[in-house]
């Protein structure tokens, strides 16, 4: 039997990598460019990022290191050429550094960008240099060649449809528009864009809680500050907001893991329940988002997160400062 190569089998079954070939399918792309920036941003790396398309061609710009074009692999090859050209099966991120996030991408990386476009062009700055690449449906046009020398900093990958692959080939400003926030709201402190708008939120969950409640600026409806808890515990990082208002509705409870939304809920929203319940409160709306090295999920869609041993370091870190934010505002 003839076994294909990574890209033959990319191409042969698009849907195994991004889902399908309609319009999700194709903004997984997107969502796999987002997240490499992402995890820079999250290593220190990097501030922004910046979406923009035309017709069916996208750009996704960010300020960060770029690309490890300088860095040779032991196949001779540049780095980031191997990143762009092969599947990492066990180094997630394009520097193989952790956490890795999946902002509704699958974390496959930037190999599945290459291989599902009609042409993907990279433009990376690397300690002083300004490196290119170019793709055609997953081939490499030529190597990597440095272009210029200079300063600056940051990566733009330029990616076409490819009309063979995917059924549906047009980009959505609202599906673009939707994860960017998402994003903004998730890592806090990160500023995304697009030609039309640019925002950061510095408050992150605490923001995206206030939006849900139609208030803004950190207070409720009648004048109650809104609950913000950010803490790094170790590996584990916890972001918590939570908002009082005087309906007696039923709490609305919302949670993520690196990134993701946890559909299912899990250990870290067991672990805010119990929180909130030891309080005595019954905010309108909770979340709560953890990013962490080595997630593990209850089932294979990962909506669901497993990880009996960060119940007690997040329940012990959200208590003490809702209980005083519960004193202080007279709700138990």
């Amino acid at each position: 039997m003839q076994q294909l190569s990574d890209l033959e089998h990319i191409r042969m079954r698009p849907g195994m990598y991004v889902g399908c070939t309609t319009g999700r399918g194709l903004h997984h792309l997107f969502l796999e460019l987002l997240d490499n920036v992402v995890d820079q941003y999250l290593a220190g790396k990097a501030t922004t990022v910046r979406a923009a398309f035309d017709g069916d061609v996208l750009e996704v710009i960010d300020d960060g290191d770029g690309l490890p074009f300088d860095v040779t692999h032991d196949s001779g090859v540049p780095l980031a050429t191997r990143y762009l050209t092969k599947i990492r099966r066990h180094a997630p991120t394009a520097d193989g550094h952790t956490p890795h996030v999946h902002l509704g991408g699958w974390g496959v990386g930037l190999r599945i960008v290459t291989a599902l476009t009609h042409t993907c062009e990279v433009n990376s700055w690397r300690t002083g240099q300004l490196w290119r690449q170019s793709f055609t449906r997953g081939i490499a046009d030529g190597p990597a060649k440095i272009i210029r020398r200079g300063e600056e900093r940051g990566t733009v990958i330029r990616i076409t449809v490819d009309k063979g692959i995917f059924k549906d080939q047009s980009w959505s400003s609202d599906t673009i528009d939707d994860r960017l926030r998402q994003a903004a709201y998730l890592m806090a402190g990160l500023r995304v864009q697009t030609p039309q708008w640019a925002m950061k939120a510095d408050r992150g969950l605490a923001q995206l809680a206030e939006q849900l409640s139609g208030q803004q600026d950190g207070y409720t409806a009648d004048n109650r500050p809104t609950f913000r808890m950010h803490g790094h515990f170790g590996d584990l990082h916890v972001q918590v907001a939570a908002i009082s208002t005087t309906s007696n509705e039923k709490t609305q409870w919302h949670s993520f893991a690196n990134g993701n939304i946890s559909y299912e809920g899990g250990t870290h929203l067991t672990a805010l329940k119990r929180a909130v319940a030891a309080c005595r409160w019954r905010p309108s709306i909770a979340m709560i988002h953890v990013i962490m090295q080595t997630p593990r999920f209850a089932g294979p869609t990962k909506t669901k997160l497993d990880v009996d041993e960060i119940f007690s370091p997040i329940y012990q870190s959200i208590k003490p400062p809702m209980k005083q934010f519960c004193t202080e505002q007279g709700i138990s």
